[in-house]
């Protein structure tokens, strides 16, 4: 087996959260070695310049590792839901929206709202600041004043143009009475940093090529890599080594290039492997002392999957509101983020009212999931449909359970022989009541619009969930109690104590907006206290509940 020279911090994962975590450290002088299991995508391997590019939306630039069957994936056995990830340098953020709302506070102490979800470990105030930094740093266009969360300087960017399709939407709201302000977006309004900003091509659902979104193959990995970080591609870890103390000594991964075996030490490991991935780690970790999988003995490892519940609908409105241009968000509303328990459940849910997409998705129903007709009334359907629509899901914060989790798969393996992960999810009572109100506020939507059609979308009939909200959140949960979490504040695993878990595995509960700014707000607070108190922690035998 190889072994290359000993590093002091080893990052499994070359995502959102690995990158931030890797740049911080090697910018505070220390020997950083991240390894992904992929490779780079590059601007030219993105479909927007092939002429069937809707298409290969649907196949090998789907989200869904089962349908895109890359070479760099590994199967997700799933019973009724699916996963959106991606795996290679810049992780998801190949292939997201960029959406980037933060939490409220409100999320961070759901123990204390009602009880039936514990509380963070941490508030939003502890982490206020870093999504502040974090915003800075990759360039986050929005506009602040939002009278729906606490108050937030003004952001690195103005707002994205809000076009026809936004102020469409807009008015609709005003009808209502409901809250909605422009979404904040990992998305360039103008040019920074050397990279160009948003030209409004629509074809944000696979990735951007420009490097306007905030793929972080070329935000921060350039930054990284000047830093000094030593970035080691298509080299898939398969298991987290420890020694006779207990703690881990590194970890062994395949050279995809060259199929060696190689161990590469550390003083301290990080996990940013993502909801799925990162828990699968863990789990293929077992050895003598850790039989139940790594830092598992209280059983938590891959427990408590939240995947946001989810309805959807698209609305046609008479106007042209050229929904097939800009960037994929137009509003945010948290009119129902917070609980209100007269209407029949805990918890809340986030309007994303976004545009549609172009021709070819239209016409095979992407987001509505209803196809035009075929035949001699398609062009009629087609010219009334294309470029009239807006979409709006319904984002609800479900409910953790002990039962929705990560298992590993006892007939599925990946190409270098290692188990597949398992996916279990459910939604429970409470989420599904909050799912049908969800519906019914959109059908209001519609309405307050005037819309001519409208097909509203219920992932969950006859008891089978079809697809989630696709985040992967919540699996090796942080808390204050190492019998229900697998780590505390920050991040440092409670039965290992120089292995680190930083990525949406870290979630408590899952909010009600999409997670990529609060896993780079928490990416970004992991590496500072880590850099802070390095010489403390290399060596620690013992989990810390106070840093130093």
């Amino acid at each position: 087996m190889k072994k290359p020279d000993h590093a002091d911090v080893v990052v499994v994962g070359a995502g959102a959260s690995g990158v931030i975590n890797s740049l911080v450290l090697a910018e505070a002088g220390l020997k950083v070695v991240c390894l992904d299991q992929g490779g780079w995508t590059q601007p030219s391997q993105h479909p927007h310049f092939s002429r069937d590019f809707q298409h290969q939306r649907h196949n090998k630039w789907s989200p869904e590792p089962a349908l895109r069957r890359g070479a760099d994936d590994y199967p997700v056995e799933g019973d009724q839901s699916h996963a959106f990830m991606w795996n290679g340098v810049g992780g998801s953020t190949n292939i997201y929206a960029a959406l980037w709302p933060r939490f409220r506070p409100s999320d961070f102490r759901k123990g204390t709202e009602h009880g039936l979800a514990p509380d963070w470990p941490i508030t939003y105030e502890d982490l206020a600041p870093f999504y502040d930094a974090a915003d800075r740093m990759i360039g986050v266009s929005g506009l602040a004043g939002d009278p729906a969360v606490p108050p937030v300087p003004d952001y690195p960017c103005g707002p994205l143009p809000l076009r026809e399709s936004g102020r469409a939407i807009g008015r609709g709201f005003d009808r209502l009475g409901w809250h909605w302000w422009p979404m904040p977006a990992g998305v360039l309004s103008e040019s920074r940093d050397g990279r160009a900003a948003c030209n409004g091509c629509g074809n944000c659902a696979s990735g951007c090529p420009r490097g306007s979104m905030a793929k972080m193959s070329v935000t921060l990995w350039p930054r990284a890599l000047a830093a000094g970080v030593e970035l080691r591609a298509q080299a898939r870890v398969e298991r987290i080594e420890t020694g006779p103390d207990g703690r881990a000594t590194g970890v062994v991964y395949i050279d995809r290039t060259t199929g060696d075996r190689v161990l590469q030490t550390a003083d301290i490991v990080i996990i940013a492997g993502n909801g799925v991935g990162t828990p699968r780690l863990l789990l293929l970790s077992e050895n003598v002392q850790h039989p139940n999988g790594l830092s598992n003995t209280n059983d938590v490892v891959g427990r408590y999957l939240l995947h946001h519940t989810l309805v959807a609908a698209e609305i046609w409105v008479d106007e042209k509101i050229d929904s097939h241009m800009g960037n994929s968000g137009a509003v945010v509303s948290r009119e129902f983020a917070e609980t209100d328990v007269s209407r029949g459940f805990v918890n809340g849910f986030n309007f994303n009212v976004v545009r549609t997409g172009p021709a070819g998705q239209t016409a095979i129903g992407s987001f509505a999931q209803r196809p035009a007709p075929w035949g001699e009334d398609h062009h009629r359907w087609f010219a009334r449909h294309f470029s009239h629509s807006f979409g709006a899901y319904a984002i609800g914060d479900d409910l953790p359970r002990a039962t929705n989790r990560i298992t590993l798969s006892a007939t599925e393996r990946d190409q270098d022989g290692l188990a597949a992960a398992k996916l279990h999810y459910t939604p429970c009572a409470n989420d599904i009541r909050m799912m049908h109100y969800g519906m019914e506020r959109l059908r209001d939507l519609a309405r307050a619009v005037n819309a001519f059609d409208v097909a509203v979308t219920d992932y969950y009939e006859n008891g089978v969930y079809r697809t989630p909200a696709w985040h992967l959140l919540g699996t090796c949960r942080m808390g204050d109690d190492p019998a229900t979490s697998v780590t505390n504040k920050y991040h440092q695993c409670w039965e290992v104590p120089n292995v680190y878990v930083c990525d949406a595995s870290s979630f408590v509960t899952g909010g009600v907006v999409n997670p990529t700014s609060t896993v780079t707000a928490l990416a970004l607070r992991c590496a500072t206290n880590l850099a802070k108190n390095f010489q403390n922690l290399r060596h620690a035998t013992r989990t810390v509940r106070e840093y130093a």
